[in-house]
């Protein structure tokens, strides 16, 4: 694992669980770590959309219709998004999730983007297997403060601070993109 490289921790929260039937990202969240250090450079946006958010997936996170009105289309801000990813490696706990909400979010704006990425929660998996591995029990066994969880910046801030320990050498055996 090349602690040199640029990693992006990337968490999104969204209106359901399936991109594909029509579900949308409503807040991404992406926190840059270099040389095995969180930079404190960070991209974070909350984003309106036309899909109604699931009763499910609201008492996850919390966030409203109400509260996005006033927030920007993802549109708005792909660009930025895009210059901030650049060639970054992004790393996600089930990145398969994250990654397909991303890359439908482009598609919808006409872009195809490529995405690298290494999924944290299988690497979890392989280090402490039959455990759940939710980044709440994964921050108490590496002994991290948890603000607050399922909101994305809180989230990929938690995750970072999990990858460093991953990157400092601690199960870097296990680590595989």
């Amino acid at each position: 694992m090349e602690t040199y490289r640029r990693y992006l921790v990337l968490d999104t929260e969204t209106t359901g669980l399936k991109p594909e039937k029509g579900d949308r990202i409503i807040e991404l969240a992406l926190v840059e770590i270099i040389k095995g250090r969180i930079t404190g450079k960070e991209f974070h946006s909350y984003f309106k959309t036309n899909v109604v958010i699931s009763k499910r997936n609201y008492k996850i996170h919390g966030i409203s219709n109400k509260f996005l009105l006033d927030k920007p289309w993802f549109i708005e801000k792909s660009k930025e998004i895009l210059e901030f990813i650049k060639d970054s490696i992004l790393i996600a706990h089930n990145a398969i999730f994250d990654a397909k909400f991303l890359l439908n979010e482009f598609r919808i704006i006409g872009r195809k983007i490529k995405l690298k990425l290494i999924d944290t929660l299988r690497i979890f998996r392989k280090i402490f297997p039959g455990k759940r591995n939710s980044l709440k029990f994964l921050c108490c066994k590496y002994k991290i403060d948890v603000i607050k969880t399922h909101s994305a910046l809180y989230d990929a801030r938690a995750l970072s601070m999990l990858f460093i320990e991953l990157l400092k050498g601690k199960n870097s055996n296990k680590l595989q993109r």
